[in-house]
């Protein structure tokens, strides 16, 4: 539970969920404070007290489909009637632990009906029971499967996306590389929300939030690493921590990040190496807002924002290039520029603080695109300052 004493760094929208959400006796899981059941439990009704009322939609798919440690359940949410489509392949957080298809649902079918286009859930088997490289092979198992049914399913096979948060960031990102690797077709798109990439505990981020003012904690992180990875020499496994893997040959990939998240650099490190893999990408930092948000955006505004920018990049898969996503924020590029510039003008803090909030408040306007840019060649200067601002709490 993020600790409130820290409000004034909090978004102010999103305290006031977490203390109604107090008040009601429902708290996110700890898995080191109770048993792992009890742990699951928790995350069940953590997540569940925000999915009320789901989102209504044309048709959903339950599968089980064969998978290395036995069945693999998919979900695919179907927002229309479109005969062919493109697809979302969604793989849940939890530090893979935690967490299903049920405690993601809404935000799936949030997601299928703003980027018009089915969402499909994997409900890849947990750790401690299944660890690495099980996961890796149910993803694997789950992509494929949808490769060979995409007639019967209805969808455009050249124009998959791969999207997840947390652990499904990471596999994701890991899913994409071993597909790449084994020369089978990679996907369209990429769309990583505040991922956990590596098991460096010792970053910028983990020394700053890691104790757990904002929720998530460094000692957590190590617990979940522990599960699923036991042995630390194969965390350098780039399908185990895939900050560690060779990104050339990625597609287009959008980073989302929390500015209040000991794993905040595992996001900011990722988007330099994909800058020197030379992969399209773009990063935005959601600067007052802690780990997980995504799944809050029912209540959080500024975490609906986050939700709408990743369904507005996957709409450009139904355009004749997903570049064309990256290229509109390359020519925003220029005003973003002399905004930064204008800030400079201003003492150090003002322009930190005018900065953090340009940035989290990008995509208020509903009748406007969610703008956050970051080129491939280099960072754009605004989100550095964003980033400063959150790690000295102004």
């Amino acid at each position: 539970m993020p600790n409130l004493l820290d409000a004034d760094r909090l978004n102010h929208e999103y305290r006031r969920a977490i203390l109604r959400a107090r008040r009601d006796g429902v708290q996110p899981a700890d898995p080191l404070a109770t048993s792992l059941a009890r742990a699951r439990q928790d995350a069940l009704a953590w997540h569940g007290y925000w999915q009320d009322p789901l989102p209504r939609l044309h048709r959903i798919i339950e599968q089980r489909i064969p998978g290395p440690v036995g069945p693999v359940p998919l979900r695919i949410f179907y927002p229309g009637r479109r005969k062919v489509s493109p697809l979302a392949v969604y793989f849940h957080g939890g530090g893979f632990v935690l967490n299903g298809v049920t405690t993601h649902e809404r935000l799936l079918r949030d997601l299928a009906i703003r980027a018009r286009m089915p969402v499909c859930g994997v409900g890849y088997s947990l750790a401690p029971e299944h660890r690495f490289p099980v996961q890796v092979e149910e993803a694997l198992a789950a992509v494929r499967w949808i490769v060979q049914h995409a007639g019967e399913l209805g969808i455009a096979t050249g124009r998959i996306a791969f999207i997840g948060d947390s652990a499904g960031a990471n596999l994701a990102l890991a899913t994409a590389c071993a597909l790449r690797d084994s020369g089978e077709a990679a996907p369209a798109f990429l769309a990583l929300l505040y991922g956990m990439f590596s098991d460096d505990l010792d970053t910028p981020s983990h020394r700053t939030f890691g104790s757990g003012g904002f929720g998530l904690t460094t000692a957590r992180m190590r617990w979940f690493w522990e599960q699923y990875v036991p042995d630390p020499a194969d965390r350098r496994n780039p399908y185990a921590a895939p900050l560690h893997a060779d990104l050339s040959g990625l597609p287009p990939t959008l980073l989302i990040g929390a500015g209040l998240d000991c794993l905040l650099d595992d996001t900011l490190r990722l988007a330099e190496r994909l800058r020197v893999a030379g992969t399209q990408h773009v990063l935005s930092v959601y600067a007052d807002l802690p780990h997980g948000f995504a799944t809050l955006a029912s209540a959080v505004s500024r975490a609906d924002d986050a939700v709408s920018e990743a369904a507005d990049a996957l709409r450009y898969l139904y355009r004749s290039s997903v570049a064309g996503w990256a290229e509109r924020h390359i020519r925003q590029q220029t005003a973003h520029r002399r905004l930064a510039e204008a800030f400079s003008g201003m003492s150090s803090r003002s322009s930190s603080l005018a900065a953090s909030r340009c940035l989290v408040g990008h995509a208020r306007e509903r009748n406007s695109q969610a703008q956050a840019p970051l080129l491939p060649t280099q960072p754009v200067a605004i989100h550095q300052n964003a980033i400063q601002a959150a790690r000295a709490g102004r």
